[in-house]
């Protein structure tokens, strides 16, 4: 298929890129500037989602075969600090490429990427189905949350081939440092190779996450690109909750390193944790699973250059 992909040029856009081109599939990437070619692609592209005529543009010229739309901005204090341009890039970018798919290309199939963090934090038990009622908790959540009721009020009411993705907390190669485990992989890095001294800045390290491989989520995402069925939404998850703490120590013993942890009052959190997924619908609809041990990720993140 052509594989239109929006925020291509975001952490997860190039493996991605990689998946889909793997098997076959010819990718059209855009974002908001793409400086150098991202490798895979057929084509890449610079295109604010947020500017209705130059989206519609790039859709009616290269009337893609499938879509998967994963820009926008991810990063939930983002959010807090200026919830206009959070909404305007998550949501009226949003329904722009909706818009412009129903227009030009009404036969493609539509794979919208939200977040885990729509169903807010919910019981620490619950396994939470693609039925349960969304309780968004930031202005970010708020954000995929309007932009995933759309993508699937198209497939009700239009007749989009349209599909939610609601993934729980990924990492791996090229996260930004600014994300909790990228920024301590870097960290970490530096301290191994002699960079910088051994102590870590520290905030809330009981907090738990259910952490995947970024390989393994955009592996669902082909998958369901290619099997999913239109109009529902799936949940991705590993089932294995990680302490943060516990994440930093593996860092610290495969790098072989032992520094001091300080606390910083500025990066204190209360203690939360990422909700529970049942994965059912996405493990019986395509076949998935995680394949990457976390300890691997952590290896593989621990083995990249710094720039």
């Amino acid at each position: 298929m052509k594989v239109l992909i929006t925020g291509a040029a975001g952490f997860a856009g190039p493996h991605l890129i990689a998946e889909l081109a793997a098997q076959g599939h010819e990718c059209i990437a855009t974002d908001l500037a793409i400086e150098r070619p991202i490798p895979g692609a057929a084509a890449c592209e610079s295109v604010d989602i947020r500017d209705t005529n130059a989206l519609d543009a790039l859709v009616r010229h290269a009337l893609p075969e499938a879509c998967i739309h994963m820009a926008g901005i991810t990063y939930v204090p983002d959010g807090a600090a200026n919830p206009d341009v959070m909404l305007s890039v998550n949501v009226r970018g949003t329904t722009n490429l909706l818009h412009a798919i129903r227009i030009h290309t009404p036969e493609a199939r539509l794979l919208t990427v939200s977040t885990a963090h729509v169903y807010g934090v919910g019981p620490r038990k619950a396994r939470l189905s693609e039925e349960t009622p969304l309780r968004p908790l930031s202005m970010y959540a708020v954000s995929k949350a309007a932009a995933d009721i759309a993508t699937l009020a198209c497939a009700t009411h239009h007749g989009l081939q349209a599909m939610v993705a609601r993934p729980n907390n990924h990492t791996g190669p090229g996260q930004q440092p600014r994300f909790v485990v990228g920024a301590f992989a870097r960290q970490v890095r530096d301290i191994q190779a002699g960079r910088s001294e051994p102590r870590i800045m520290v905030g809330n390290l009981d907090s738990e996450r259910d952490f995947m491989d970024v390989r393994d989520v955009v592996r669902a995402y082909r998958l369901l690109i290619e099997q999913g069925d239109p109009g529902k939404a799936y949940n991705i998850a590993s089932d294995n909750l990680v302490r943060i703490g516990e994440m930093l120590d593996t860092l610290c013993r495969l790098a072989g390193v032992a520094p001091k942890l300080e606390t910083d009052p500025e990066l204190m959190r209360p203690t939360d944790w990422s909700p529970h997924l049942d994965t059912t619908r996405l493990v019986a609809d395509t076949g998935w699973a995680t394949t990457i041990p976390f300890e691997q990720t952590l290896q593989d993140m621990l083995n990249e250059t710094t720039e």
